[in-house]
């Protein structure tokens, strides 16, 4: 069997991260489970007893492998890191939980991997569940070392601007861990926001190749979480500034070390007046809108004076 036989017809293990959202887990499930093989599974990472309880894995009446595991903490990171250990295969497709697959999605990333032999990260498309119908909130995205993005992109062929590279979504994407050029674990600082951006470019810079695959397409709920919620400025604001921060301080050198210290200046200023506007038009209070930008501000600091990033 050719290698390249081989990736098509290897079995695969799906991580799904989930932490108190039972009902989305399910719906999730019930959307991944009908596009396994016999020998393919599902590694669920619970953060408490109740994110997965027992009769939701009865209801689903399946004879799929389910691997629970555990990680109390709330940290995407070191979630998926124990995903990883307690997955049995080297294609590894994640998705959120509260991300409904669409048909043919494992087989899209199955065939990625089987035209691109050199690839060892694939990302795909993220709908924007919350429109009807539902819009691309990530569809070719491409992220800079500054930690500046560009969520969508509709053509994946067109011109890259200089001094960025093809991204992928947290909630949508897939590694071949045989592949890849570095070992495939996440950093535990990234407790929300930047975690797979950082590993890829970790990857990037140790010569990994990622393809973008239009095929493979899920709908992303945006279900309120630990670090977010649906209010305008109820948002761990610390802990997404702390990421930004020591991902550009972690992946630029140079110029782009001061691009990014621009960066995240601006959108500091940005966040300011979007929580002085919240607060104007009493869709927060003036308390909320002051405590979101002093917790940025902190996360900017923490990021700078934490080790490990330059």
């Amino acid at each position: 069997m050719t290698p390249e036989a081989r990736d098509l017809a290897s079995p695969v293990s799906v991580i799904i991260v989930t932490r108190d959202r039972p009902e989305d887990l399910d719906a999730c499930l019930r959307s991944v489970l009908p596009q396994l093989d016999a020998a393919s599974e599902i590694v669920i990472v619970a953060g408490t007893d109740s994110s997965c309880p027992p009769e939701l894995i009865e209801s689903l009446n399946t004879d799929h492998r389910i691997v629970l595991a555990s990680c109390p903490e709330p940290n995407i990171c070191v979630a998926r890191n124990i995903g990883l250990d307690a997955a049995a295969h080297q294609c590894v497709v994640f998705i959120d939980d509260d991300a409904i697959a669409h048909p043919g999605w494992i087989e899209a990333y199955r065939d990625a991997f089987r035209e691109h032999p050199d690839a060892c990260i694939a990302g795909g498309i993220v709908l924007d569940a919350r429109t009807d119908p539902p819009v691309p909130e990530f569809a070719f995205g491409l992220i800079h070392p500054s930690g500046r993005q560009i969520e969508v992109r509709p053509d994946p062929n067109a011109p890259t601007p200089r001094g960025y590279r093809k991204s992928v979504k947290g909630c949508n994407f897939a590694i071949m861990r045989d592949r890849t050029p570095i070992d495939a674990r996440f950093d535990p600082f990234y407790r929300f926001a930047f975690d797979e951006t950082d590993l890829l470019m970790s990857m990037y810079a140790a010569g990994a190749v990622c393809v973008q695959v239009r095929g493979a397409i899920v709908d992303h709920l945006h279900a309120p979480g630990m670090f977010r919620a649906d209010t305008p400025m109820d948002r761990d604001w610390r802990t997404e500034f702390a990421s930004h921060t020591r991902f550009m301080r972690k992946h630029s050198r140079g110029t782009d070390r001061v691009l990014g210290w621009g960066v995240i200046i601006a959108r500091l200023i940005k966040h300011t007046l979007r929580a002085l506007f919240a607060a104007i038009t009493l869709r927060c209070s003036v308390r909320t809108g002051f405590q979101a930008v002093r917790s940025a501000l902190a996360g900017v600091t923490a990021a700078t004076r934490s080790s490990g990033t330059a």
